[in-house]
């Protein structure tokens, strides 16, 4: 399984597999770091998607939170709106269409 987090302006799209298999590649985010104001998480290369993964997600929408960044969140898939559900955290969730 891979992950690739690529930015491109004031947008990360994620591609392939954001589990716990993967995102010891990504911890700490440092890709926060190289942005101000607002930026989008483009899910729509998202393949996969575990409650690590969730867990992931959330603790960068609170670090980005405490420094003043704006996260949304485009093309999020139905497995990560699913897990959300059951671990009644959708509403944390900063969804744009």
């Amino acid at each position: 399984m891979r992950l690739e987090i690529t930015a491109e302006g004031n947008r990360f799209r994620f591609d392939g597999a954001l589990n716990r298999d993967t995102l010891m590649l990504y911890s700490p985010f440092k890709l926060l770091n190289t942005v101000t104001q607002r930026v989008q998480f483009d899910f729509s290369a998202l393949t996969v998607v575990d409650t690590a993964g969730l867990a992931w997600l959330l603790q960068q929408l609170a670090q980005a939170q405490a420094t003043g960044l704006k996260i949304e969140l485009c093309n999020v898939p139905q497995q990560l709106l699913s897990l959300a559900d059951v671990s009644a955290v959708r509403a944390l969730l900063p969804i744009v269409e």
